[in-house]
């Protein structure tokens, strides 16, 4: 993780990777999609998303510890630290308001949503990796937040929740940028707006290795397609004797 990233991150609560991605995979990802039926998709995140991408081959899999964003979870969580669940989102400009409005804020440290300080390193609960498949130009939609909100001591008041709010920014990136975020950061989904193409994300949603975020324990379908590394990064929560995820 480079100073920049470290900084931004911490400043905001979120950090763009550019590129990570090249075209010619993306293009592949995106025809993998369709040929798996993920089409005719919604404005509505509750019907926008799909899951049992980790099963669809290497490239996917290989998202798990994509050599841009391993460095960054080693340094916004630490060495140990794993998968706790993913999903995919399809939107499309449906006339729809669409869109899931803001949630979540520091103050919901209970919940494993946090972002603190401890010496000379940051510490994180749930962070997200959100893998872009096609370009989001600015206001297209999609990915939101109120910077900064991450390390707030109090809950925003009731108005703020609203993405047409002027504290909200939208991110945009391209296809094959990758945006990561902390859950502690209050955040939401914009209505998708842009008609030429829909809006293609998959999101991968880490923590630390001793916490588990969801009711479900995250499992695959063929284990030994994974390598090492993946399967340390996919292991169940526990903290005593856990192997960092990079080794040596």
């Amino acid at each position: 993780m480079t100073d920049e990233q470290r900084f931004l991150f911490d400043l905001q609560g979120y950090l763009v990777i550019e590129g990570a991605l090249p075209p010619e995979q993306v293009e592949r990802m995106r025809a993998t999609m369709d040929a798996h039926g993920i089409s005719k998709p919604s404005n509505d995140p509750g019907r926008s998303r799909f899951s049992g991408f980790l099963d669809w081959g290497p490239e996917w899999r290989a998202l798990l510890d994509h050599p841009r964003t391993l460095p960054v979870l080693r340094g916004v969580i630490g060495e140990k630290f794993r998968l706790d669940h993913v999903y995919g989102m399809a939107m499309r400009a449906d006339g729809e308001r669409g869109g899931e409005g803001l949630h979540h804020e520091a103050a919901m440290f209970d919940y494993g949503c946090f972002h603190v300080s401890h010496g000379a390193r940051m510490h994180n609960g749930l962070v997200v990796v959100s893998f872009a498949l096609n370009d989001v130009p600015a206001g297209a939609g999609g990915f939101c937040c109120i910077p900064g909100t991450h390390k707030s001591i109090y809950p925003p008041p009731p108005q703020v929740y609203d993405v047409d709010h002027p504290l909200v920014r939208h991110v945009p990136v391209r296809a094959g940028d990758v945006l990561v975020f902390s859950e502690a950061l209050t955040h939401g989904t914009m209505p998708w707006t842009e008609t030429r193409w829909e809006r293609r994300a998959i999101l991968l949603k880490y923590c630390p290795a001793y916490m588990q975020w969801g009711h479900i324990q995250m499992t695959v379908a063929d284990s030994s397609a994974f390598t090492a590394q993946q399967l340390r990064i996919l292991a169940p929560a526990c903290a005593w004797q856990r192997k960092p995820v990079v080794e040596g």
